[in-house]
């Protein structure tokens, strides 16, 4: 265990202070909002919205099941946060970068990282085309979480396993066409 939380640390370590540059620090911090609620709820409602106006829209089909993904699986993380309480690395260790994110107190499953792997893996599955740039998006949002200094990489391993567990339980549950 004790290998697991070295490791755990340095990675963080890696990522928070050894690799920067202002790109990165300015980057890294609008990256990071993509993952917030605001923003992943808003596009999975866009492209529920954006499928109205036609029948038998895959749009719809997609943005209810990243939907369905995205609140199932903020409901487990919420729940797996409180049972673990893990303190932020940000409270945790010294001399780290830190930047102006909103945060709450605890820290395993990355919550942000949670959300775009919930949304991220649903789209990808529901086009295919696209599927490298909404990976690409979600692991971007969980890499931003370590630069900013608010999460270990375990957190973030966990929030992506966690978020496209539901994309895949969503797609199986919620109806497509027939």
């Amino acid at each position: 265990m004790s290998a697991m939380r070295d490791g755990d640390e340095w990675l963080f370590r890696l990522f928070n202070t050894r690799i920067k540059c202002r790109v990165l620090d300015t980057l890294s911090v609008w990256v990071t909002h993509t993952g917030s609620a605001g923003f992943t709820i808003g596009i999975t409602l866009a492209a529920i919205f954006a499928g109205l106006s036609q029948r038998r829209s895959p749009y719809v089909v997609a943005g209810s099941r990243a939907l369905a993904a995205l609140a199932s699986s903020h409901l487990v993380s919420h729940v797996v946060k409180r049972l673990v309480n893990r303190p932020r690395p940000i409270f945790q260790l010294d001399g780290i970068r830190t930047f102006n994110v909103p945060i709450c107190a605890y820290s395993f499953p990355s919550g942000h990282t949670t959300a775009s792997f919930a949304v991220g893996i649903s789209y990808a599955l529901a086009f295919p085309g696209y599927s490298s740039l909404w990976v690409l998006w979600a692991a971007l949002v969980g890499w931003s979480r370590i630069y900013v200094g608010v999460h270990y990489p375990s957190d973030i391993l966990a929030g992506s396993v966690v978020g496209a567990l539901f994309a895949y339980i969503s797609r199986l549950v919620v109806p497509g066409f027939a």
